[in-house]
């Protein structure tokens, strides 16, 4: 924006402020803000200027966010937080003020960050209480969603509260320690800690601005070797008295081992350990926290006493168990490892291990959240829109840069030459796009980052930071000095008109975001030599000497091409992400999930933001996260109910998807159960060729053909119009579950096809039917308006679904979501129907969401689930038409619904060692 515009835009800010205080703004109150502030002029704003305001104001002041949900056990707790303990918080006040008038926060985002972080305080133990105490919680946030906002904000009201000694547990390397203790400093000290020059105080920042009045101390600093140190801790001569005390510590065993000695020599003999509260916060939770190690367990569940679990684990709880008065919180957006934590380990001079025993929070999502939903879509009945067109695939094995499996000596070689590859090409070039763009948009002094993430290995990221830079440097050679620069300047012209305006036209015509002008190849052109001139390229790994300074160039704004590995997985923030080229191959899924540095908030460009990745990992993706939304979703639900911690672990143990996320961690054969209770299992992921589906089709129509004459339920007069109509399904009621089990057996199902596998579900109803559940089984066929195809004599009438344009690069006919919602609700009574949709509006009322006309499918399991015998199968004949396909036979897609289970069942499965075997390079 031009100087006027942003002038406008700070006073219309500063005006909805003081009209609306913390409350939501709507577009209309926008809207009248910026026609009183117009009066202070005396030339009027061209509606260009208005309308480009109002897209700026609305990307930063519109957001919607839901309440936290938690589970709690409150065994030996005292409730304490409340009354004057919320009204005198000067530390969380400047800190919400920063977040206000200096960041630019919505209203709703503060309000959001304020009432999560009251519910983690009221979990926590009151630091005046009296006595041994110890809390263990577990924060669920999403990647690159504001996990280090809420923590700073839980850090200053747990100063305010009275907690003495806080230590942030900061990743395992230095540049992401550098990177949170830069953030602690601006939004909790208030001054910068890098050590001044003598006779200099510390720099006042961030927060300092808005009450100078408080302070805290620090044992830990910006510095690069500013990690905790007992000499420089020594040399301050300060213990724990009555300012609190910050530390970013990294995770590191020595570090650790000489914070706890330090505690033990210091501390411990002033009494300090035994009256000052301590409060852990524990960041990426699930990285190296957790104990690997194997501890016993007696039959009854006694722990070996004397144990000593792995170092970093040992040397954190070392730490909590020096102090009578301890609070441990752990932060991170793929919660398994912690989740799965015996309850019961504990060793001698360890305490208990960090199982979040006491409290689970789940943080909501905002709605200007860009996350693993929104980029690759879900694989479920509430998959909603289309996923965004960002993803741009890469044909790894026809380049051949660079394989996925390598090894450190492995040299990257496009075509026998050093060189980078087409793909990668084009994601350069398209970073240099989306620089130029954002200029156009007025985003100047703003960061801007590419990632690119093809090798674990630093000797590897070396020769590609060569290759990178080389082709780089001849690149802005041209374009500078016009030799040779036509080529180039077409390509870009080529790629901005033939991928970027499309998808920026699209989002907005599909009104996902409202703050995207459309930039014209004429206006952008002229600053693509500013853009190349200021982008430069860095390798970021643990040889770097510091962090990438954002903060440090938060004036002129930075534009750097990031080449790294590990360092880039787990929480260092890429300021300005908008392009990753992204070729590593883990299935991991903790691993996949935290490597996704592209999720985040793009204010006014998440149209020119791109991913450059595989088709598999783009399914792979689709696949987990998929997953952590069931996960979430479960969470949600058992919060309602009032489970426990414990509750959720136990749930979470039986989920499928650990067929995912443990099954490469093993190294020898191993034991895994898994549960499809309470469960809609959908398939997405279909084959395209002729056999296959001749098989599928063949063996459904010799099942049905087995089970008679159809008796369609009368539940067309409960359903919606608008929905799928009820009058032309055909309904089987009371077929028995070991026939269904016989029928998934004898089907077959893509390996991709990770949410239904017809053998595991086929096996986990056997197991079920032994203890009763599952013996009565309704089968649903629906017909749609697709092309009428015959099948041994039975005719089926197909159900279009349109293929996902990218899924067809995997050589797999791929659907956003075969089931329609209401289908799921043919076996229900009138009754039940009802029961189900009551629950169902009672949650969306109390998320403020309007009422639904059918219920979710979690409220029609459940219902579903008074009685376990009962289960549907739904079958829906997929038209081969509609997929682009040349069959004579529909494509069938399975929906299989499970009922909430009273028996806890669960059924083990054995990988050997030949199916654990992957490379994780």
């Amino acid at each position: 924006m031009t100087s006027l515009e942003e002038t406008i835009g700070s006073m219309a800010t500063i005006l909805l402020r003081q009209r609306h205080g913390t409350t939501a703004v709507e577009r209309s109150d926008i809207a009248a803000a910026l026609t009183d502030c117009q009066k202070a002029f005396p030339v009027p704003l061209t509606p260009d200027q208005v309308s480009t305001i109002q897209a700026e104001l609305e990307s930063k002041l519109i957001v919607k966010v839901g309440n936290a949900t938690s589970l709690v056990d409150a065994i030996g707790h005292v409730d304490w937080y409340f009354g004057e303990k919320k009204t005198d918080r000067r530390f969380y006040k400047r800190y919400e003020d920063f977040l206000l008038h200096n960041q630019g926060w919505a209203n709703a985002a503060v309000t959001a960050i304020d009432a999560s972080t009251d519910t983690i305080m009221e979990q926590l133990e009151n630091p005046s209480r009296e006595g041994t105490w110890d809390r263990r919680g577990l924060v669920v946030g999403h990647v690159q969603s504001g996990k280090t906002a809420n923590y700073a904000a839980l850090a200053n009201k747990a100063a305010d509260a009275g907690y003495k000694l806080i230590v942030v547990l900061a990743g395992m390397h230095n540049a992401l320690r550098q990177q949170t203790q830069r953030r602690l400093d601006r939004d909790f000290l208030g001054y910068d800690t890098t050590p001044p020059g003598r006779g200099e105080g510390y720099r006042p920042i961030g927060v300092n601005e808005f009450d100078r009045g408080v302070y805290a101390e620090h044992l830990t600093t910006q510095a690069a070797n500013g990690d905790f140190n007992q000499a420089f801790a020594d040399n301050l001569g300060m213990g724990v008295q009555q300012r609190p005390v910050l530390m970013v510590v990294k995770k590191n065993a020595k570090i650790l081992a000489n914070l706890n000695n330090w505690v033990s020599e210091k501390l411990t003999p002033k009494g300090d350990t035994e009256t000052r509260p301590l409060l852990v916060i524990d960041d990426e939770a699930d990285q190296a926290s957790v104990d690997t190690g194997q501890q016993g367990f007696d039959d009854e569940e006694v722990p070996e006493s004397d144990y000593e679990p792995t170092r970093i684990n040992g040397q954190i709880r070392r730490l909590l168990f020096s102090f009578s008065r301890r609070a441990y919180v752990a932060y991170t957006a793929t919660p398994f490892a912690n989740i799965l934590i015996h309850d019961k380990a504990a060793s001698d001079g360890f305490g208990a291990d960090l199982f979040p025993r006491n409290f689970i929070v789940n943080l909501p999502t905002p709605s200007n959240y860009v996350g693993p939903s929104l980029v690759f879509g879900l694989d479920s009945e509430d998959a909603g829109a289309e996923p965004l067109d960002i993803i741009r695939h890469v044909d790894q094995d026809k380049e051949g840069w660079i394989t996925a499996s390598h090894k450190r000596t492995f040299n990257p070689k496009y075509q026998n030459a050093d060189d980078i590859p087409p793909s990668l090409k084009d994601a350069i070039l398209s970073f240099v796009l989306v620089c130029a763009a954002r200029s156009v948009r007025g985003q100047s002094g703003v960061h801007n980052s590419m990632l690119i993430h093809v090798s674990r290995f630093k000797d590897v990221q070396s020769k590609v930071y060569s290759q990178v830079d080389q082709w780089f440097t001849d690149l802005k050679r041209s374009l500078r000095y016009k030799t040779g620069s036509r080529p180039l300047v077409e390509a870009c012209q080529k790629l901005w008109i033939s991928d970027f305006e499309p998808t920026t036209q699209k989002l907005n015509s599909l009104g996902i975001f409202k703050d995207t002008p459309p930039i014209s190849w004429e206006d952008l052109k002229d600053e693509l030599t500013a853009a190349v001139d200021r982008i430069r390229i860095q390798v970021v790994n643990s040889e770097m000497p510091a962090a990438i300074d954002y903060e440090g160039n938060s004036g002129q704004g930075l534009n750097i091409i990031a080449i790294g590995g590990d360092k880039l997985s787990r929480g260092l923030t890429l300021e300005g992400l908008s392009v990753s080229y992204f070729l590593r191959a883990s299935k991991m899924y903790d691993s996949l999930m935290q490597m996704g540095r592209w999720f985040g908030y793009r204010p006014g460009y998440a149209d020119l933001c791109r991913v450059y990745l595989t088709p598999d990992l783009a399914l792979w993706f689709r696949h987990v996260a998929t997953a952590a939304d069931e996960l979430r979703e479960s969470l949600n639900s058992m919060a309602m109910i009032g489970a426990t911690p414990e509750n959720y672990g136990l749930r979470i143990q039986a989920h499928d998807i650990m067929l995912v996320t443990a099954q490469n961690k093993m190294r020898h054969g191993e034991t895994f159960q898994i549960s499809f209770q309470g469960e809609t299992k959908i398939q997405t992921v279909l084959f395209d060729d002729g056999p296959n589906n001749l098989r599928n089709a063949t063996a459904i129509t010799l099942f049905l053909g087995n089970l008679g004459e159809p008796a369609p339920l009368n539940v067309a007069e409960r359903v919606d119009a608008a929905l799928t109509s009820t009058s032309s399904r055909r309904i089987w009621s009371g077929v028995r579950g070991s026939d269904v089990a016989d029928l998934l057996s004898e089907m077959v199902f893509p390996e991709e096809s990770r949410q239904v596998n017809g053998l595991r579900l086929a096996k986990y109803i056997r197991e079920q039917i032994k203890v009763g559940e599952l013996t009565d089984w309704t089968i649903c066929l629906p017909a749609g308006a697709g092309e009428p195809l015959t099948v041994r004599g039975m005719e089926f009438t197909t159900v279009n679904r349109a293929p996902i344009p990218r899924g067809t690069d995997t050589g797999r006919y791929v659907v956003k979501t075969s089931l329609s919602p209401s289908d799921e609700t043919v076996d229900l009574s009138d009754e039940e129907f009802e029961s189900a949709l009551a629950s169902t509006n009672r949650k969306r009322a109390a998320n403020g969401g309007t009422k639904a006309k059918i219920p979710d499918g979690q409220e029609i399991r459940r219902t579903r689930g008074i009685d376990p015998k009962r289960a549907l199968l739904i079958l829906y004949p997929l038209s081969p038409s509609a997929a682009h396909l040349k069959l004579d036979v529909p494509i069938f897609a399975v929906v299989a619904s499970f009922p909430e289970s009273q028996s806890g069942q669960t059924v083990r499965y054995i990988f050997s060692t030949t199916e654990q075997r992957f490379e994780l390079a």
